[in-house]
């Protein structure tokens, strides 16, 4: 009896386990993996903050998410994110926006030369205020998450100090995007290329200077060949970034996992605010403490760049725009006022 009690008592051990087993494989099962695409320099401030956003969205989901966070651009290249995401590469990607010119010809002015904030969260904040205004159809493709832009951008020189047009004559400088037209036009030779390619570019001498944030001079380490930077404050460029979800992949998770991606991705914009803040803050410290002369321009110059440089180019893209029935004028004149508005 005692005999048969006990192998009762096995089988009935070995069907709880069992059970346990296969509940723990379901819930393992259910658990929806999401794949989120970097290639900001692993460490740096902008790819932790990226990576503090998927930890945090794992974490919100409970269980329902597994977030697999692929760094330095081990997924996807640079300039081919935003079709990474398009085609179910990556389930979410971050793009530069000026990587795909003529992919998104009503937003390419987010990235023009005209003055845009430095040193703050304003540029973060106005090109979600642009989206949330637009509501740009560009971007159909995808699952719009949010927006980040870095502030105003300037010229970094390697050998040369530019405080005049006449000074940036002939000089290789890197650029992309609507920077490219840009550089020609105040009669430099604009050599495009990503800001994964610019640390050997220069080593190289491949170019003579670039068109930068002080967040990427720091953190792709581009400033230690950089004896100059040219603080050109009316015709400072923009970068702005989309943080994308592939739309198949969105409408698949459950209406509860959609409502976390919403209401966090939200949230950071105003943590990419401030991280943008910061990084600026540390790259341009970090280059004076190298040695590195700050040039700022004269009113009159100010004037002259804008004039040669960013006019032309925003005149081209009204006229465009007007061509393709978008309120072009409507875009420049929201995105100036904006600025005025933010430098108050």
């Amino acid at each position: 009896m005692k005999r048969s009690r006990g192998m009762s008592l096995l089988v009935l051990l070995y069907l709880a386990i069992t059970c346990m087993a296969a509940t723990t494989g379901s819930a393992q099962e259910k658990a929806i993996t999401i794949k989120v695409a970097s290639w900001f320099p692993v460490g740096g401030t902008l790819d932790n903050v990226y990576r503090e956003w998927s930890k945090d969205l794992e974490q919100r989901a409970g269980g329902k998410l597994k977030v697999t966070y692929y760094a330095g651009g081990t997924l996807v290249p640079t300039a081919q994110t935003y079709d990474a995401v398009v085609k179910g590469i990556t389930d979410v990607g971050n793009h530069v926006l000026g990587y795909s010119m003529g992919r998104f010809p009503f937003s390419q002015i987010l990235d023009a030369p005209i003055g845009w904030p430095p040193h703050g969260p304003e540029a973060t904040i106005i090109a979600n205020e642009f989206y949330n205004k637009f509501k740009q159809k560009e971007f159909h493709d995808v699952k719009v998450l949010y927006f980040h832009a870095m502030p105003g951008g300037f010229l970094h020189t390697k050998t040369k100090p530019v405080a005049t047009l006449e000074d940036v004559k002939g000089l290789k400088i890197r650029c992309y995007g609507s920077n490219a037209t840009f550089v020609g036009l105040i009669g430099a030779v604009p050599v495009a290329m990503p800001m994964t390619d610019v640390y050997d570019a220069l080593a190289k001498g491949v170019v003579d200077g670039i068109m930068s944030s002080y967040e990427s001079v720091y953190n792709f380490r581009t400033g230690e060949y950089i004896k100059y930077t040219t603080e050109n404050l009316h015709t400072a460029y923009g970068a702005t970034f989309i943080v994308a979800m592939n739309k198949k992949k969105f409408a698949s998770l459950p209406p509860d996992v959609q409502a976390i991606i919403d209401k966090i991705s939200e949230e950071y914009i105003a943590k990419w605010g401030k991280v943008w803040t910061d990084s600026e803050l540390l790259g341009k410290d970090w280059l004076v403490k190298r040695g590195v002369k700050i040039i700022t321009l004269s009113k009159e110059e100010e004037e002259r760049w804008y004039e040669r440089g960013s006019k032309p180019l925003v005149d081209e893209y009204i006229k465009e725009m007007k061509a393709k029935g978008l309120p072009g004028d409507e875009a420049v004149k929201f995105l100036l006022d904006s600025f005025k508005r933010y430098r108050k």
